[in-house]
């Protein structure tokens, strides 16, 4: 995880195990409610000494959380940033080619678009571990997310 290499860094080595062991409560804690009670432990013992590193942990917290609202299978896979990264890289190469020479930003866009469709047959032949169980999960929630924005856009026509 970026962010805890990135906490590590800003702290004395004498110090980096404890607060290794501090973050590993609160990025593997079982729930969204063990989570939060680790990050509060983790601003007492660390507020004074590492305000940044605190302020980082706690001010991002509904982002770095958010995967505890998906089935729990899935967590690993939404963790991760690896697929992300990947897309990025290909992208980077595929403008590395072209040596950025692009005739208009509308080539960029097209550029994106196929290496997004390329990466989409990719991901689609992907078989996660754990999706079969949480597919009726997911779908539920699909659907209760998009009820509310049709909702929303008929109650304002």
């Amino acid at each position: 995880m970026h962010g805890v290499r990135g906490s590590l860094a800003q702290v004395k080595p004498k110090d980096r195990g404890q607060l290794a062991e501090d973050l590993r409560r609160v990025y593997g804690a079982q729930s969204r409610k063990e989570a939060l009670q680790a990050l509060e432990e983790l601003r007492r013992a660390w507020g004074a000494r590492s305000p940044r590193v605190v302020e980082m942990w706690w001010g991002d917290s509904g982002a770095f959380l958010r995967f505890s609202e998906y089935p729990r299978v899935l967590w690993p896979y939404l963790r991760s940033t690896n697929l992300m990264e990947r897309f990025i890289r290909e992208i980077r190469r595929g403008t590395k080619v072209r040596d950025h020479k692009f005739p208009n930003p509308d080539a960029v866009y097209k550029l994106l678009y196929l290496e997004g469709e390329r990466q989409e047959g990719r991901w689609s032949e992907r078989k996660l571990r754990g999706f079969a169980e949480a597919q009726e999960v997911l779908e539920k929630m699909l659907q209760e997310r998009y009820a509310s924005l049709t909702q929303a856009v008929t109650q304002t026509s």
